[in-house]
């Protein structure tokens, strides 16, 4: 069972924690456990409870209403969210199942909230409205050494496995087309970001040379004279590392066939970059379709 601080709810649910306690006090929807030395903590099923009351919250019920539902019609007005909210509940509230599933090992839950949202939007549109929101929320407990290893990759396998599956039944692109190379610099491991990249281009009919995380730039030099790439795209996620990503696309145009370069990044990340002509920074999902486009 997984232990969490009330600073940990307030990063994966959104609310403060000083209204989580107000709640608490309030209306009693959450009551916290304690450790044998009295520290306070939640387990899986109070935030799991958090997540659908913000789900509830988001959908227009009051706290005050929410705290006098019983357990039964909870249960009946989540499931009735579920199938009959508006998109962007919808959409917070499959996040919010994803990262409670996820957090607590439950793949079944896992599963119908993933296909849930596929049957919803799509994988583009699921990996944009609901997947990178749930990471993001993940990533704050991951900065923050609050979320344990064993979480973090039970959650990017399962995500990784269907977006793999996608990648499968796509038809194989045309010879002619352009070759793009995706892959993420050494160092850097986390990678479903560039796998969602590589399914979207091979669904436009485009070569993709996947060569995956942490790879040499000597590696890159081999495929650069072997099938002189017309793109590359990467990944810079991990933070404080403008220097290395700096040396790393320095290198990249100065010695490989002048192609063109893109990388992914934060704004922030962006404004530290050095990028000559041929190198662009892509900051928002819509930046990166319009390129594709």
């Amino acid at each position: 069972m997984a232990k969490y601080k009330i600073s940990d709810l307030e990063k994966l649910s959104g609310v403060k924690s000083h209204t989580i306690r107000i709640w608490e006090q309030r209306y009693k929807v959450l009551i916290p456990l304690r450790t044998d030395t009295n520290i306070r903590y939640y387990d899986d099923k109070q935030l799991k409870k958090l997540l659908n009351i913000v789900s509830l919250i988001n959908s227009g019920d009051k706290i005050s209403k929410i705290s006098k539902l019983t357990e039964v019609e909870f249960n009946d007005k989540i499931k009735a969210l579920d199938e009959k909210g508006g998109l962007s509940v919808k959409e917070e509230m499959l996040t919010n199942q994803l990262i409670s599933s996820g957090l607590a090992y439950d793949e079944t839950g896992f599963e119908k909230a993933f296909s849930n949202s596929i049957l919803s939007f799509g994988l583009m549109e699921s990996y944009k409205r609901v997947f990178y929101p749930m990471l993001v929320k993940l990533g704050f407990l991951w900065s923050a050494s609050e979320l344990s290893p064993s979480q973090e990759h039970f959650v990017s396998n399962l995500i990784k496995q269907k977006i793999f599956a996608a990648i499968d039944a796509l038809k194989p692109p045309s010879i002619d087309s352009e070759k793009w190379v995706l892959f993420l610099p050494e160092g850097e491991m986390h990678d479903i970001g560039l796998l969602v990249a590589n399914f979207i281009l091979r669904s436009k009919s485009v070569n993709v040379i996947y060569l995956g995380d942490n790879v040499p730039i000597k590696n890159l030099y081999q495929v650069s004279e072997s099938i002189k790439p017309t793109h590359y795209l990467t990944f810079a996620v991990r933070q404080n590392q403008q220097k290395m990503i700096n040396d790393y696309l320095f290198e990249m145009q100065s010695k490989f066939n002048d192609p063109n370069i893109y990388i992914c990044c934060d704004s922030i990340l962006e404004e530290k970059l050095k990028l000559s002509k041929k190198q662009h920074a892509i900051t928002n999902f819509e930046a990166f379709q319009k390129i594709i486009d």
